[in-house]
């Protein structure tokens, strides 16, 4: 079992959880990005994959490496469906766990922000709160993924 982040747009409370939750199971983490992030503290069973700069590489390199058992930790609701149709636990940074039941209602929700955008009608970006409420809901989520 590993845990995989999408750590291009995680923000780094959660990447620093991942972490320690990962030290404290001695599990492997793997981030993949399209540049380089550094992990908040030394870990010998980090790895940190640079994927090309293709719009994205990082999500197919995580869907092409993940496997059945592992987490993986993004807020990309495409890329998450991708990795439900291959069985893998999916988690986004504010502890909602993707599953068949809702993904698809994120995405709708997803595609309808987007035209929005598009009409100039919704702010571009994350427009969802991010705080502490939301940090506690992904370590108590994690939690339960995690053996």
């Amino acid at each position: 079992m590993k845990i995989w982040v999408d750590a291009d747009s995680c923000p780094s409370p959660i990447r620093k959880i991942v972490l320690q939750k990962a030290s404290e199971k001695n599990m492997p983490i793997e981030f993949a990005a399209n540049r380089n992030i550094e992990p908040a503290f030394e870990y010998l069973n980090f790895s940190m994959h640079v994927c090309d700069s293709k719009e994205g590489a990082a999500d197919d390199y995580i869907v092409e490496n993940a496997q059945k058992d592992d987490i993986v930790v993004t807020r990309d609701i495409p890329l998450a469906k991708r990795l439900l149709q291959n069985n893998i636990s999916v988690i986004n940074d504010r502890g909602v766990r993707f599953t068949e039941d809702n993904i698809h209602h994120m995405m709708e929700e997803r595609e309808l922000h987007m035209q929005m955008i598009s009409l100039g009608i919704a702010p571009k970006g994350n427009w969802k709160s991010f705080g502490e409420n939301e940090i506690g809901k992904f370590r108590e989520c994690l939690n339960s993924l995690l053996p």
